[in-house]
């Protein structure tokens, strides 16, 4: 029966997202942060994000460099699969990715991502959106990929707040696609007193 065989192509994905429930932000042990977000936290976290960046970026759209509005929906289905992958590959570390080299981790992604689409539906087009995501090849996919940042970089101020030290790795030399990005960020800077840095990131804006 096609809708029951449908149905059975479905379970390898939704394992897949289940799976980033379990596995833990390697970065931020590596950190010595215990216990340390999953994968599945800082998805939903950025899936927020990017449907509140892309919102005020839509507000200011031709002040943003941007020739149309973001398309909202794309923007929240390309945060909802953006780290997909790692169910298979894990939370690779920012050390671990510089031994290997970024393309051996985007080979193994975009392995595993292939292998999760042969099981989704076609109007579920996971492999184009994680490449918008991973290359930054739309404006959607820019704005995801500012998200994805702005979390961490959120993450580590909380993780500060809450007494860790040593991670300025994590929200220190940010590169944004938008000039509302930057506008967060040194809006977020503010709000955990972070003064200087803050008269910095809105000195670059």
């Amino acid at each position: 029966m096609l809708v029951a065989g449908t149905a059975e192509a479905l379970v390898p994905v939704l394992a897949a997202a289940a799976a980033l429930k379990r596995l833990p932000r390697a970065g931020w042990l590596l950190a010595g942060v215990l216990p340390a977000e999953s994968v599945a936290d800082h998805c939903y976290a950025t899936g927020v994000t990017a449907l509140l960046l892309a919102g005020a970026i839509n507000e200011v759209w031709a002040d943003q460099g941007l020739t149309a509005p973001l398309d909202m929906g794309r923007v929240a289905q390309i945060a909802l699969v953006h780290d997909l992958a790692e169910s298979q590959v894990t939370d690779l570390p920012l050390v671990t990715t510089r031994l290997l080299g970024k393309q051996v981790k985007h080979a193994a992604e975009a392995a595993v991502m292939r292998g999760l689409a042969a099981n989704s539906p076609r109007q579920v087009p996971l492999v184009a959106l994680w490449e918008e995501y991973n290359a930054a090849l739309t404006p959607e996919g820019r704005v995801v990929r500012d998200a994805d940042k702005l979390e961490m970089a959120h993450q580590a101020l909380i993780y500060e707040r809450a007494g860790h030290q040593q991670l300025g790795e994590f929200r220190g030399g940010q590169a944004w696609h938008y000039p509302m990005s930057q506008a967060v960020w040194g809006a977020l800077l503010a709000a955990y007193g972070k003064a200087e840095d803050a008269a910095s990131a809105g000195a670059n804006t």
